[in-house]
């Protein structure tokens, strides 16, 4: 089973944080959106374009399911837990869920250069806004554990959700 699962917003440090966690913990990390790439044989792109975001939130959902019972850190996608039945799987998993939480402003620094973001591409500045306000309560719900990642370095948000670690160790039992 998983160790811990990480959800927020896209660009909010999710991967880059996992990776590092799953090093320092000396366990592997998954990526939802590598693990629906490896299954599905496209690329997120791809599969928008193809098949449509009802399409790929189903593929999603299904992946999720299977990547929570491996071992390791999981990474989630930045819309994993909008559907009602994800939120669900999290929230039963007996796994602890952490929220990296971004401000709009970082992460639209942060991906200003990313062409492998399907929804960014198509909103405008308030679009954006207006989702990830809706996206926080979604992950708010969600999240046993929420930490910060505006402006901070991946090893110092590695070592805040380590260190507060202990008090998600009550959900596992």
């Amino acid at each position: 089973m998983a160790q811990c699962i990480l959800i927020g917003f896209m660009g909010s440090g999710k991967t880059t944080v996992g990776r590092l966690m799953a090093e320092t913990t000396r366990t592997p990390h998954l990526d939802l959106d590598e693990l629906i790439i490896a299954q599905s044989g496209q690329s997120i792109n791809q599969i928008f374009a193809a098949h449509g975001e009802a399409y790929f939130r189903d593929l999603e959902s299904q992946v999720l399911r299977s990547a929570m019972r491996a071992e390791g850190i999981l990474s989630t996608g930045g819309g994993t837990p909008v559907r009602k039945e994800n939120r669900d799987l999290l929230a039963q998993s007996g796994i602890p869920v952490i929220f990296l939480k971004a401000s709009p402003e970082v992460i639209r620094a942060r991906l200003k250069e990313a062409s492998d973001r399907p929804l960014l591409r198509k909103l405008s500045a308030r679009q954006f806004v207006h989702l990830h306000e809706e996206r926080e309560a979604y992950y708010a719900q969600a999240a046993d554990l929420t930490v910060v990642t505006n402006h901070r370095k991946p090893a110092d948000i590695v070592r805040e959700i380590l260190t507060r670690a202990d008090l998600l160790e009550s959900k596992r039992k």
